[in-house]
């Protein structure tokens, strides 16, 4: 998994010449971070799921704009699962990878609408590593994400976005209370949301950005 998020990557960085002409008339790179709150759905194992909802999801990505309705988003994210009666129990979550972002925006509201609202659907995978909280380990794992995006300008270069994604993680050792879910060192499936909100900076030197143009 790890090797197969380093040739997206490389293929992403390689791929954006082909895509970048003089004649373009708008910039095509944006920068973003957000912070939000996370829900752990499964494993349930050794947790009250109330006491792991919390404010404890951050980042921040990169995104690309191939044109003005695909594009794709180098992303980073941290996500602090704590249990907040005992804050020795918890894992943290840390992500690397690459999503397809898509404006539906474009397919569904008017123009004079999706000029200043935008609505991304987007969809990727991650690298990612879980340390139980108090342990001086990590497992790795791989992560498939999927969620929805609407955001807002708020100026030529400045916009606001709110994110709703699910988070599918293809094998789990460790509960989100940082305990061995099995004696046999069994793998299980897990999953989890989060809901974030953000700033978006568009980054160029044309007066408008392609989620605008």
């Amino acid at each position: 998994m790890k090797l197969q998020i380093t040739h997206l990557l490389v293929v992403f960085f390689l791929s954006l010449p082909l895509f970048s002409q003089e004649e373009d008339r708008y910039n095509k790179f944006s920068a973003e971070a957000g912070i939000g709150v996370h829900v752990p759905l499964a494993p349930n194992d050794f947790i009250s799921r109330s006491n792991y909802v919390s404010l404890g999801h951050t980042e921040i990505g990169l995104r690309y704009m191939f044109n003005q309705k695909l594009g794709l988003k180098l992303a980073y994210a941290n996500n602090r699962f704590r249990d907040q009666d005992n804050s020795d129990l918890g894992i943290n979550y840390n992500r690397i990878g690459i999503e397809g972002h898509y404006n539906l925006g474009r397919l569904l509201l008017p123009y004079y609408i999706y000029n200043k609202v935008a609505f991304f659907g987007h969809a990727g995978v991650s690298y990612a590593r879980a340390s139980p909280v108090k342990e001086s380990f990590s497992e790795q794992t791989g992560t498939l994400s999927i969620g929805f995006k609407p955001q807002v300008k708020i100026t030529d270069r400045i916009s606001v976005f709110a994110d709703g994604s699910y988070h599918f993680n293809f094998k789990q050792h460790y509960s989100y209370s940082g305990q061995l879910l099995s004696p046999g060192f069994e793998e299980e499936m897990g999953s989890f949301t989060t809901l974030s909100f953000g700033v978006i900076f568009n980054l160029g030197n044309k007066k408008h950005h392609a989620d605008w143009y």
